[in-house]
């Protein structure tokens, strides 16, 4: 969910977001893909 947040500012379509929001979410798709990396199947 993150990521797609983070894609939908990219793309200037979230016109009023919050800096520190921002910046929240950038760290949570980090930690996600950091996680999801680490996973053994």
């Amino acid at each position: 969910m993150a990521e797609r947040l983070l894609e939908v500012n990219q793309r200037g379509l979230w016109q009023s977001v919050n800096q520190k929001m921002l910046e929240k979410f950038k760290a949570i798709a980090l930690e996600a893909e950091g996680i999801i990396e680490n996973l053994e199947f």
